[in-house]
């Protein structure tokens, strides 16, 4: 017999919940008509639970849940799933923090989205998740970290072709702009337009066709005291920036975005400005603790608190360091995540530096 209340599954099935008023599996039945079971009823409720670290999930405003930071004093929204909703409500999800220094605003700390505030100072913090009375070990958690907020400037030069035609326009420039804030909330760190520049006389460099012509576009301004962004007509691919070797000081840094593209390919770019490499996976396999690593973990086996149907492969593509150009590419991880790279043939899987940890600043600098 078993009581009411929460249980592990056996053998990493899954947790499961218990409803048994009547104390159905605690009595015998007689099997006639004097059967105690008859006219009651009970529940075995197995939920399902999903707690996303790497996501680009948002709320209704476009924030991006589950961020790996939340500015000193800011606020940041982090989201679990939980179904069936009409079997297990919002006053039965807690959530509490572990350790770290944030809180949850207006001390709402229930249901299945919560707001959290960062303290003053910097901190990592780990926030944990009580569904109805289910066992400790079946308890979500999410990390991350509160950070001073950061703000660079960026100077924009606008490439006109031989009729004087700018690329693109200022309010272009600033949509890019406003969608890389959006992403970057995410580390707490912002950009601002500091400067239009738009350049005549170079139409030669209003498309781009090599890295000869990349490298003198880049050469153009330098010494800016912050980002140097040129916006180019065409090129070979959406946005590129120059080679991370290349060491503060060389005129030839900086990064360009061709006419038509959106803000996501900036704030890719801006990734590299900061330190971060692409990271892709081509094999299969199902997402698991050994491929995201446990800064971006949110407990349980198999494939966790993420989809049991979610691949590795699949997962990737919603990081911001992604290196094709796809729209779910926004996520910001806290650590590194394992990827694939092809080495003469052979395939090897390792950490890509692909997360906030692995920035070399968060105040990027050409």
């Amino acid at each position: 017999s078993i009581g009411a209340g929460g249980r592990e599954g056996l053998y990493g099935t899954g947790a499961f919940i218990v409803e048994d008023p009547d104390e159905l599996l605690q009595h015998e039945e007689h099997g006639d008509d004097t059967d105690i079971t008859v006219g009651k009823e009970g529940k075995i409720i197995v939920p399902r639970i999903r707690l996303e670290p790497v996501t680009c999930a948002t709320t209704g405003a476009g924030v991006i849940v589950n961020p790996s930071g939340v500015a000193a004093g800011g606020l940041a929204a982090y989201r679990v799933e939980v179904e069936p909703e009409d079997e297990v409500e919002d006053d039965d999800i807690n959530w509490s923090v572990a350790n770290g220094g944030v809180a949850f605003y207006g001390n709402h700390s229930n249901g299945r989205e919560v707001i959290v505030r960062g303290g003053a100072a910097e901190s990592d913090f780990k926030l944990e998740v009580q569904i109805g009375d289910l066992p400790e070990t079946c308890r979500p958690y999410i990390h991350g970290r509160v950070l001073q907020p950061t703000v660079t400037p960026i100077h924009a030069y606008i490439i006109c072709d031989s009729n004087g035609v700018a690329a693109v326009s200022t309010a272009t420039v600033d949509a890019w702009i406003a969608e890389a804030n959006r992403i970057y909330k995410q580390v707490a760190m912002t950009f601002t337009r500091a400067s239009v520049t738009t350049v005549t006389g170079h139409h030669d460099w209003f498309e781009i066709d090599d890295n000869i012509e990349f490298h003198q576009l880049c050469s153009y301004a330098s010494g800016t005291g912050g980002l140097e962004l040129y916006c180019v007509g065409g090129m070979d691919v959406p946005g590129r920036h120059s080679d991370m070797n290349l060491v503060y000081g060389d005129a030839s840094r900086g990064m360009a975005i061709r006419q038509g593209e959106t803000g996501g390919v900036l704030a890719h770019e801006l990734g590299h400005a900061c330190g971060l490499n692409h990271v892709n996976y081509t094999l299969g396999g199902l997402v698991s603790q050994e491929l995201l690593l446990e800064m971006n973990w949110s407990g349980g086996d198999g494939t966790g608190h993420y989809p049991p149907d979610l691949e590795h492969q699949n997962l990737v593509r919603r990081i911001l360091m992604y290196p094709y150009k796809v729209n779910s590419a926004q996520d910001i991880p806290l650590g590194s995540v394992k990827g694939s790279v092809n080495v003469g043939g052979t395939v090897i899987v390792s950490p890509m530096s692909c997360g906030f940890t692995d920035m070399v600043t968060r105040e990027p600098i050409h």
